[in-house]
């Protein structure tokens, strides 16, 4: 009779105290966002480096005349293209500048005075990987994932959210989180509250994010 009345007075409170009470009392201290934090990353500002998965196009002239035809050459898994005559080329953590120079010294013992074009080859909003990294949406997201950075580097948290299909219905949309990791490996934490932006048109709330960001899309508790 006594476990019977406590859960009768249990049930009353919950039901004159509403969704909140109820949210307090079953909703876990981790939603995830501990999760989240641990895939932020710190990326080294300024001019990118080339890593696995980006595409390249490269090209070499000598003597006025074009000795190896400009191509687009995609780094393998092990940090490397494949260049004609010269065969594989190691490339991971180089900027453009320092691998074209690398091409230019294995070139010369097949050329006088090689002159070599080193550039990205990147499609925006395309399946390419971005040289200029990437931000990592999770939690509450249509399509959860990577994120390309722009060449611009002016990708914001709503407009990350757009490219990724938008939020879920039962998002808490008051409570988007931005973790972002410091060079000494320390995280700083945003909240963004991205329906005020919508409704109130507040841009200036919104975030502009860097690469290595981890914006966390939490569930709404009632």
């Amino acid at each position: 009779m006594k476990v019977a009345s406590t859960v009768l007075i249990v049930c009353a409170c919950l039901t004159f105290s509403g969704c909140s009470l109820f949210s307090r009392l079953f909703k876990s201290d981790d939603d995830g966002s501990a999760f989240a934090d641990s895939k932020a990353v710190y990326v080294e500002e300024g001019e990118p480096k080339i890593v696995s998965g980006l595409t390249l196009r490269v090209g070499v002239t000598a003597s006025g005349s074009r000795a190896v035809e400009s191509a687009l050459m995609e780094v393998n898994a092990n940090g490397e293209i494949l260049m004609p005559l010269i065969g594989a080329v190691s490339c991971e953590g180089l900027t453009l500048v320092e691998l074209q120079e690398k091409l230019k010294g294995a070139y010369k013992d097949y050329f006088i005075e090689p002159q070599v074009t080193v550039g990205f080859a990147y499609v925006e909003n395309s399946t390419m990987k971005s040289p200029w990294g990437t931000v990592l949406l999770m939690g509450e997201v249509a399509r959860p994932g990577p994120v390309n950075m722009p060449s611009t580097r002016d990708l914001t948290v709503t407009r990350a959210l757009m490219l990724a299909g938008n939020v879920t219905r039962v998002a808490d949309k008051s409570r988007v989180k931005v973790t972002r990791r410091q060079k000494d490996g320390e995280l700083k934490h945003f909240t963004v509250d991205i329906e005020k932006i919508g409704k109130d048109g507040r841009a200036d709330l919104d975030i502009r994010l860097k690469p290595g960001d981890v914006v966390w899309v939490p569930e709404s508790w009632y």
